[in-house]
């Protein structure tokens, strides 16, 4: 490997993440996102928190207090608070399981006492999730941009926030085992409910009949017509279907454990077959949806932002990157997770300014255009090249 270009992105990594202090917590970036964020305060955590760095679990701990201090009565945690004047903005699907994968990472540096503390809101925020379980099938519902893909027509199941829900609830669970065990029980089985619906709904089986005279005909006409799709689709409602390839949450469908070893091996493999990786890892939508499709809307020409190949519409995000070096690892694919974890760092040193770690890239070009010096970016990469260090991932929540 490139010892040197690993060795000065991972400085440029920290510093980019210690700016990003603040008195209320971590803020998404330095320059421009001057806000605390449910979502990516905890995603920069996964790798920013792993070498128990003071400073980082205390900035940690200020950020869950943040976010959770202002849980509302049915349980639902903000999707952010503004540094400057503390104002709350909500309407998230994925608020309150970060904020609990949150919790998870925190509690390894603290005692009893400290998680005792927690614990009703952990309940309350499961509680929540449960809640938007609408048709009782064991799947959330979810509104078009209401998840981190917040300019992407997604909606009713959707695989991204289905994922972390199943992970809340297991580590949830793990949380609360020594001073809640009913509910540590009830969510542990509820995960196990959750990984089941999610593979029976979004995951194209091979050999299905395709006769079916019940009057939920979905998932044999996806049977049907989806034959040979090498990965969980992105989502699914009652009469419809997405069929791109959502490289964030079938990521996450890997480091998770939802996707099998086979299932694993065919993702990984697409995103090989088809170039999402490149020009740098990755491009977090194929194809890209163009607009003459019928998943288009106008909402996506939205300051420019979400044209094809842009934004989150098949932009190259290196926080996903990071996720796909740390899924490569998980899948023993050691000498491609390296290969890998060099171009990321490459894209992490782009922009005007060297190390600007920014927030998306072109999707063909490799042009940074979001905003710089952006935490999640940094913070995924230390994740990334803990994993290739050490060689072996287990779980996404790395301890």
């Amino acid at each position: 490997m490139n010892d040197q270009l690993l060795f000065d992105a991972e400085a440029a990594a920290r510093k980019v993440i210690k700016k990003s202090f603040t008195p209320r917590g971590l803020c998404a970036s330095s320059d421009g996102y001057s806000q605390v964020w449910a979502r990516d305060t905890m995603i920069t955590m996964l790798g920013a928190s792993i070498n128990g760095d003071d400073a980082v679990l205390n900035c940690l701990d200020v950020s869950i207090e943040t976010l959770g201090a202002h849980q509302d009565n049915f349980g639902q945690i903000p999707y952010l608070v503004h540094c400057d004047s503390g104002q709350t903005e909500w309407g998230s699907s994925d608020a309150n399981v970060w904020w609990i994968l949150g919790v998870a990472i925190a509690h390894q540096h603290h005692d009893l006492s400290w998680r005792k503390k927690q614990a009703q809101r952990i309940v309350k925020a499961l509680n929540w999730c449960e809640g938007m379980e609408i048709r009782k099938n064991d799947l959330m519902i979810s509104t078009e941009m209401i998840d981190w893909a917040d300019l992407m027509p997604n909606r009713d199941h959707v695989l991204f926030p289905n994922v972390l829900y199943s992970t809340a609830l297991r580590v949830g669970a793990e949380l609360l085992e020594d001073i809640l065990p009913n509910d540590a029980a009830r969510f542990r089985e509820k995960s196990k409910q959750v990984r089941q619906a999610i593979r029976k709904l979004f995951l194209v089986a091979e050999n299905v009949p395709t006769m079916d005279k019940t009057h939920f005909q979905l998932r044999t006409m996806i049977h049907a017509q989806l034959r040979h799709k090498p990965y969980f689709l992105p989502w699914v409602s009652q009469c419809d279907w997405g069929e791109h390839f959502d490289t964030t949450a079938n990521l996450m469908t890997i480091l998770t454990g939802i996707a099998e070893t086979n299932e694993t091996d065919r993702i990984l493999d697409y995103i090989d077959a088809v170039g999402v990786n490149r020009p740098y890892p990755v491009r977090v939508l194929y194809p890209a949806i163009e607009p003459n499709d019928k998943e288009w809307r106008d909402y996506m020409k939205l300051f420019n932002l979400n044209l094809p190949n842009q934004y989150h519409n098949g932009g190259i995000w290196p926080w996903v990157g990071g996720l796909y070096v740390a899924a490569l690892v998980k899948a023993n694919r050691l000498d491609k997770a390296k290969t890998e974890l060099i171009h990321l760092a490459e894209a992490l040193r782009l922009g005007e300014e060297e190390w600007e770690c920014n927030e998306w890239l072109h999707g063909c070009t490799g042009i940074p255009m979001g905003y710089p010096y952006q935490a999640w970016s940094a913070g995924v990469f230390l994740y990334a090249l803990e994993a290739v260090k050490r060689g072996k991932l287990e779980d996404l929540l790395m301890e």
